[in-house]
């Protein structure tokens, strides 16, 4: 595993005890900054970042399995283009790929890339992964007068246990 070699600011919603105890799958705790890195531009920075109940309920409000939201966001200097170009790759179906995000091989995903840019003064682009269990997000942008490219990260997770 990489350790992380940068100073890193971040909040948790969640007392620190209750990182490792959250679970997505019966056999696997999360944890908030391993998932990051699974997710990380490389060499990017990263400032904020939060684990969150997501509180998930049901038509009638109550509520109905454990999840969670994770977040980040994370800066570079590099193009929008190239910050496009690394996700495409690393959402590209292969076992490398998915060994790096912890993806089991047997699970299929929809992955949908979107650019919003038109018509604005800077680039705006989604990109949206679906599975059974999560839906992870990560907006692009950047405006023609910025020096950084700013990656906007979120996962939901919810859990098998109780589903």
């Amino acid at each position: 595993m990489r350790h992380l070699s940068f100073p890193l600011a971040f909040s948790l919603s969640l007392p620190l005890a209750m990182v490792m105890l959250v679970t997505a799958s019966a056999d696997e705790p999360v944890s908030l900054m391993d998932t990051v890195e699974k997710w990380r531009y490389p060499d990017a920075e990263i400032a904020n970042s939060r684990m969150s109940d997501a509180a998930t309920i049901g038509a009638d409000g109550a509520r109905t399995v454990p999840s969670v939201i994770l977040s980040t966001t994370m800066s570079t200097s590099d193009s929008v283009e190239k910050v496009l170009k690394y996700y495409r790759e690393l959402l590209t179906r292969n076992p490398e790929n998915d060994k790096k995000l912890g993806v089991d091989p047997n699970v299929g995903r929809s992955v949908v890339f979107s650019d919003e840019s038109d018509g604005r003064e800077f680039a705006f682009h989604t990109i949206v992964i679906n599975t059974a269990n999560s839906s992870t997000s990560l907006i692009v942008t950047r405006a023609q007068n910025e020096e950084r490219t700013r990656i906007t990260w979120k996962q939901y997770l919810k859990s098998e246990i109780g589903s």
